[in-house]
């Protein structure tokens, strides 16, 4: 079984969709467009497949989440009022506050979100800065430990989840907590550029189950519609006059520039 990710111009990259039950992991910088990513996932996964879904954040609370998503056209408090979508977490520091409070652990919080997923029936699941967990505890085997367990726990439910981690500059892991190694797909988000020009691209580092595409891919993120990938990668939505050679340079940067990445992240191929 394939799931449609509703991010158009990515399923035909993964052979069609997400292998069912897969928990994927996309990574980036800041404003690479993870959260969009998964929210894209989420909704139209609700809108679009009549997958019911869960929301989890560790970084906005909900009035922020209704209004970022609205400027892509994304009624999620709607969705939340019709029971089509659950949201759990918030700000990290009134999740921590909260588990302070009842002297909860990292393991609790995950039995919370696989319990919501169980009774919702939910067939997605978007879970944004898991990278924020180290925040609940400096224990990283115990944090290994349940991230494999939240992988384990949705997959035996048939629920398929994107998870969002922050690469920090100048630090060498993807997650800060292993994860890469421990989901099932990574997909690493690229907004680099010189001068008065940046360009957005994606590439997928793995993907079990499933065979993938091995090149980096530009994409745009646009009003209404959330993340495009293009086609044809070097083939552009022109934003400034180009000259006729432009855009295989435009690839060979960025293409310099991930590779640089991988050499400081210990993934030189």
């Amino acid at each position: 079984m394939r799931i449609k990710t509703g991010i158009l111009g990515f399923d035909e990259l993964v052979g069609r969709g997400f292998p069912e039950g897969s928990s994927v992991l996309v990574c980036g910088k800041i404003g690479t467009g993870k959260s969009i990513f998964t929210r894209q996932y989420l909704v139209r996964g609700i809108t679009d497949y009549g997958d019911l879904g869960v929301l989890v954040s560790l970084e906005r609370g909900k009035r922020d989440l209704y209004h970022d998503a609205l400027a892509f056209g994304w009624h999620i408090q709607r969705l939340e009022k019709e029971g089509t979508l659950q949201i759990l977490g918030g700000p990290i520091s009134s999740v921590s506050r909260e588990m302070g409070k009842a002297k909860g652990k990292t393991e609790d919080f995950i039995s919370e979100v696989v319990e919501v997923v169980e009774t919702s029936e939910s067939r997605r699941v978007a879970f944004e800065r898991i990278d924020l967990l180290s925040m609940f505890s400096p224990d990283e085997s115990e944090l290994k430990v349940q991230l494999s367990r939240l992988r384990e726990s949705l997959a035996k439910l048939g629920c398929t989840s994107v998870l969002t981690s922050e690469i920090r500059e100048g630090r060498e892991e993807l997650s800060g907590l292993g994860a890469e190694g421990i989901l099932d797909g990574v997909i690493v988000l690229y907004y680099e550029g010189e001068g008065l020009t940046r360009d957005r691209a994606l590439e997928i580092r793995k993907m079990r189950g499933t065979e993938h595409s091995n090149r980096l891919h530009f994409f745009n993120i646009i009003e209404n519609k959330g993340i495009v990938i293009e086609k044809i990668p070097g083939e552009r939505v022109e934003k400034i006059p180009r000259e006729s050679n432009r855009e295989d340079t435009d690839i060979v940067k960025i293409q310099q520039m991930v590779d640089e990445q991988r050499k400081r992240l210990g993934n030189p191929k």
